[in-house]
């Protein structure tokens, strides 16, 4: 089965009032963190830092401290540059932000949709993921907050440069949300050796199917309610190339 007949058959699954009533739970969840801290927080920091910015100044920078940085963004240019590249952060880490409450909500829902995923297309599939613990999944966790942290600090001078950083600040998101929801979809179906076979054999597909997930991922609310769909999307293909390992 091709990328495109697992999509399909995905996107039908999807549609089932089941996955939709738990696709609505993350909004939810994101309107009353989102709502919490705006009312509470929120408000007056926006309004404080726009008007700084229309004054000239620069949030949270002392220009006591930074006199040669104050005097630089005097200029229109790297004022323009840095208003652009505050809202521009601003936005995409709010977008980024509600992606990664949806998949935390979304993970204990992962064991469900797995076992209604199985159910219905591949009833005669044995689950071998009894080993794949608390205690084995916790290097695999370990590795990924490492490496998520690595890329951070590798990207992060690239986020200050114009049209660079849009794509500096996505790489360590998305290699934190392609190996979360990997290994959240395989800890479910396959035991740790399977997982570790299937990810090293099929990197390939498995990186051009979250790569095309988390692109949908950052359009503003869409990516918030597929996450249903992504799992079912990574529970299809585990299942069949697992499958496919055993015959």
């Amino acid at each position: 089965m091709n990328i495109t007949q697992i999509l399909k058959k995905s996107f039908s699954d999807f549609k089932s009032p089941l996955f939709l009533g738990m696709a609505l739970l993350p909004f939810v969840v994101i309107l009353v963190v989102f709502g919490y801290g705006y009312f509470h927080f929120g408000s007056d920091l926006i309004t404080q830092v726009g008007a700084d910015l229309d004054a000239g100044r620069v949030p949270f920078l002392d220009p006591d401290a930074h006199p040669w940085l104050t005097y630089i963004l005097t200029f229109s240019l790297f004022k323009w540059l840095f208003t652009a590249f505050f809202y521009l952060v601003g936005i995409v880490a709010v977008v980024l932000f509600s992606v990664v409450i949806a998949g935390v909500v979304i993970g204990f829902f992962t064991p469900t949709i797995v076992k209604v995923i199985r159910k219905k297309h591949y009833p005669d599939f044995v689950f071998t993921n009894d080993d794949f613990t608390f205690w084995a999944s916790l290097p695999f966790y370990v590795k990924i907050i490492f490496g998520f942290l690595f890329l951070g600090l590798v990207s992060l001078p690239f986020m200050f440069v114009p049209a660079v950083n849009f794509i500096a600040i996505n790489i360590p998101f998305y290699y934190l949300f392609h190996n979360f929801m990997i290994l959240d979809v395989g800890s479910n179906i396959v035991s740790t050796k399977e997982f570790k076979l299937l990810t090293k054999k099929y990197k390939t597909l498995f990186r051009s199917t979250t790569a095309t997930l988390y692109g949908i991922s950052l359009v503003p609310v869409v990516g918030v309610f597929m996450q249903v769909f992504y799992v079912i999307v990574l529970s299809h293909e585990f299942f069949e190339k697992a499958s496919q390992e055993r015959s």
